[in-house]
């Protein structure tokens, strides 16, 4: 046989050998995406605002003991002015004024008392579900860090956990609407003007 012929089958044998064992590449990478399924919190509430105190009242759909806690934080000397909160254009001091905590009852209520330790200042007021706070049995269901919880407005991190946070201006006791009134909590800073409830 000859030379070049031999050199040629081999080739061809070579090539079929090859080609049946190939290996098939998918050229489209799968595309994890994280669907929008976990369990919906719902946080909605007012502060009355007293002399000596702020009263958060609210309802919530977060099981029977669950932890709602609430924090204020004074808007610094040069953004006090009532415009600029009114219209979340100021910005709060990071240092924590005073807090409180309340327990969520049987029927989805919930109450948080916190002081109001100088009425003629102006402060920020947060309040939030954080499952990191929580007792056992609600981290189960919301887990620790917040990952079984579904993506809703007014979501943030605060050190890698999930949180609600619904915020509210307090105005000073010498403003307008600032003492024996209630303001609605806001789901974020960049909803609509907050305003009392008469």
């Amino acid at each position: 046989m000859n030379r070049y012929k031999r050199g040629f089958i081999l080739l061809i044998m070579s090539t079929l050998l090859l080609a049946g064992c190939r290996i098939e590449w998918d050229a489209t990478p799968a595309v994890k995406t994280k669907q929008n399924t976990g369990k919906l919190v719902k946080l909605d509430g007012k502060v009355n605002l007293k002399s000596t105190e702020l009263i958060i009242e609210g309802t919530t759909n977060l099981p029977k003991n669950s932890i709602i806690y609430a924090s204020i934080k004074e808007y610094g000397d040069l953004s006090s002015k009532y415009g600029a909160i009114i219209h979340w254009q100021a910005e709060a001091s990071a240092e924590i004024t005073a807090e409180g905590t309340g327990k969520v009852d049987k029927d989805g209520n919930y109450t948080i008392t916190v002081p109001r330790k100088d009425p003629s200042k102006r402060y920020l007021m947060e309040v939030l579900f954080n499952p990191a706070l929580q007792p056992l049995n609600i981290q189960e269901i919301y887990g620790l860090n917040g990952e079984n919880m579904k993506l809703i407005t007014g979501m943030t991190k605060v050190d890698d956990v999930t949180v609600v946070s619904r915020v509210v201006p307090i105005v000073s006791i010498t403003d307008p609407n600032g003492n024996d009134i209630a303001w609605g909590l806001c789901e974020t800073m960049f909803q609509t003007k907050p305003k009392p409830i008469k």
